[in-house]
């Protein structure tokens, strides 16, 4: 449980350090023989011993930003804006394309249907069995040229 209040008062000490404007406030160490405690106060609760000297590292702060950079912050977030819709745009027209060829596949499928149905009527309102054999044969060279195609 100790471990949990530790880390709370480690969060809400970083907390207090990231809004104040002034200098952020020394933080302690202290350990027991099965805990740790980071404590803001100076001195360490009874039966801890401060061990902060062996402490590594240091508070970091980030300036605000100046006016510069937040210019070319502007600069990238729009120029990448920019190629995002040149993205989008150039999916919309790859789709459309893709779309317009894949209808043009259907409509050339369809054409070779209608084809084979006339063909298969003419077959049968023919009076001449040797017009009759010729149909039929121009009847399979259609429905070959759908299976070749993959129109199913």
């Amino acid at each position: 449980m100790s471990r949990h209040l530790a880390a709370t008062l480690l969060m809400l000490t970083v907390a207090a350090a990231a809004t104040s404007a002034a200098a952020a406030p020394a933080v302690t160490k202290c350990e027991s023989d099965s805990d740790t405690l980071y404590t803001a106060a100076a001195s360490c609760p009874s039966g801890y011993a401060n061990v902060t000297g062996t402490m590594r590292g240091s508070v970091v702060t980030v300036p605000r930003s100046s006016p510069k950079a937040r210019q070319d912050e502007q600069a990238y977030l729009a120029q990448q804006a920019q190629i995002s819709s040149q993205i989008q745009n150039w999916d919309a027209r790859d789709e459309e394309l893709e779309w317009r060829a894949l209808n043009t596949f259907w409509n050339q499928c369809r054409l070779l249907d209608y084809q084979a149905h006339a063909t298969e009527r003419a077959m049968y309102h023919t009076e001449y069995w040797s017009r009759a054999d010729r149909y039929r044969d121009a009847v399979k060279a259609v429905r070959t040229l759908q299976y070749d195609m993959g129109c199913f």
